[in-house]
């Protein structure tokens, strides 16, 4: 069975997974070392999240150990496919106190930036950052493409 955290991230439903995170959750991005610290901050992140995904998120296998969850998913952002792997903790209340993201490929991780980022930054520091990290990380997702595009050629045996 599926817990209900995994279940409202597949489901796109920002409100049910923020039902789920503790006051004091802390979760650890794929794309920067800071980590984001509180449910205001953490739900901001994930209202984002599920806005940015153009279709439902798969998840493909889910695992459990005690208190610590963890699932792969596959979705797509602008256009882009993106895989990742959450573990999440959860508190004693049950509720989840840590979450830590790790995504591929880095074409598709870095939408992380150009698709997620400008909505976070919208609703933390309003439009001007929004705009300004969007045009500075649009070079990004094109860049790794290429080297997705490249890699079976490097790695091809003479």
């Amino acid at each position: 069975m599926s817990h209900p955290f995994t279940q409202a991230l597949a489901a796109r439903d920002a409100d049910a997974l923020i039902a789920l995170l503790a006051p004091d959750v802390v979760l650890h991005s794929a794309v920067t070392d800071a980590p984001f610290e509180g449910r205001e901050l953490v739900a901001d992140t994930y209202r984002s999240v599920v806005e940015s995904f153009e279709e439902d998120v798969r998840v493909v296998d889910e695992f459990e150990l005690g208190d610590t969850h963890a699932f792969f998913w596959e979705g797509r952002i602008e256009g882009r496919f993106v895989a990742g792997a959450d573990r999440f903790r959860l508190d004693a209340d049950g509720q989840v106190r840590e979450i830590t993201i790790v995504g591929r490929p880095m074409s598709g991780l870095s939408t992380f930036l150009t698709g997620i980022g400008p909505r976070l930054a919208r609703r933390r520091r309003g439009e001007l950052v929004a705009k300004l990290l969007r045009f500075s990380a649009l070079p990004l997702p094109p860049f790794f493409a290429l080297l997705d595009r490249i890699s079976p050629w490097i790695l091809r045996t003479r």
